[in-house]
């Protein structure tokens, strides 16, 4: 009977701790789809998704507590068509991860089943070019400039580059292509 306690008590806490390691990996590639997934290793075979391990002690604070859920380099959201879902993501070096980053958006094109890549931003080969860099999703809604001279309105889903507490970039989508606003500096 006590060996069936200790039992209980060992695989109570393995899948425990397994659960609570999985609830905290939000950066899980399966969030995108295999597709998804396959296009992107493909593509930029010297890259991945950043993850929450990647950002330093103070800005992964920041992150986790304003977003406990989500990754810092996906975005999923309807961000150029209502009925289709887009993924935005922040890639970085394998080797070398603050080195360089690449803010990609894949979605399906409207006329196929397969993803294209749309790679917005990118910065190769400088030091600390991602440190704090983030990507979020934002609701449809009402956006202004920095420097409150431009604002936008969106109908869809935008998301939001954002290098944590220095600046930001509203990426939203308007006549066919993608468009920015600086929203902090």
């Amino acid at each position: 009977m006590r060996r069936l306690g200790q039992l209980l008590v060992f695989m109570f806490l393995a899948v425990g701790t397994h659960l609570a390691a999985k609830s905290q990996n939000t950066c899980d590639a399966d969030t995108l789809p295999p597709q998804a997934k396959s296009l992107v290793t493909e593509t930029f075979p010297g890259w991945r998704l950043k993850q929450t391990s990647d950002l330093e002690g103070y800005d992964r604070e920041l992150w986790t507590k304003a977003h406990p859920k989500d990754c810092p380099g996906i975005a999923v959201g309807h961000f150029e068509f209502s009925d289709q879902t887009a993924y935005a993501i922040v890639l970085i070096p394998k080797s070398q991860p603050e080195s360089g980053y690449k803010i990609v958006v894949l979605a399906k094109s409207t006329s196929a089943e397969r993803y294209s890549v749309k790679v917005l931003d990118h910065n190769d080969g400088q030091a600390g070019a991602s440190s704090g860099l983030v990507i979020s999703k934002l609701p449809p809604g009402e956006y202004s400039g920095f420097d409150t001279t431009q604002s936008i309105k969106t109908k869809l889903d935008a998301f939001e580059a954002e290098w944590l507490e220095k600046s930001s970039v509203l990426y939203f989508w308007r006549n066919g292509r993608y468009r920015t606003l600086q929203t902090s500096d």
